[in-house]
């Protein structure tokens, strides 16, 4: 079922993960919004499908303009380590095909 247990959860201290946890016992920016869909489930699924609106419009780069990051939320400062995964992966002919297409 999708629902807003998970918030329910988490005021409960009932997660699985500790990273979860955190988004209610260690930050008053999220606290709110935790309290906000654990008891009101109609914002939270308003505010799931602005969410994913959001992200369908988002660009999602692929071959060579994409990188596979160290941190998800910083660009890494020299993707040609990443690039040769990428192409020991995939191989160098495929990516460049690859972001030919897109």
């Amino acid at each position: 079922v999708f629902d807003n247990n998970y918030y329910l959860d988490l005021q409960n201290n009932e997660t699985l993960f500790t990273s979860d946890q955190s988004l209610y016992s260690n930050s008053a920016d999220t606290e709110d919004i935790v309290d906000s869909f654990a008891s009101n489930q109609t914002v939270f699924f308003e505010n799931f499908i602005l969410g994913m609106l959001k992200m369908g419009q988002l660009d999602v780069l692929t071959g060579s303009e994409g990188e596979i990051r160290t941190n998800c939320s910083i660009a890494n400062t020299d993707s040609s380590y990443y690039q040769q995964i990428i192409e020991s992966i995939v191989g160098p002919e495929e990516q460049s095909q690859s972001s030919q297409s897109t």
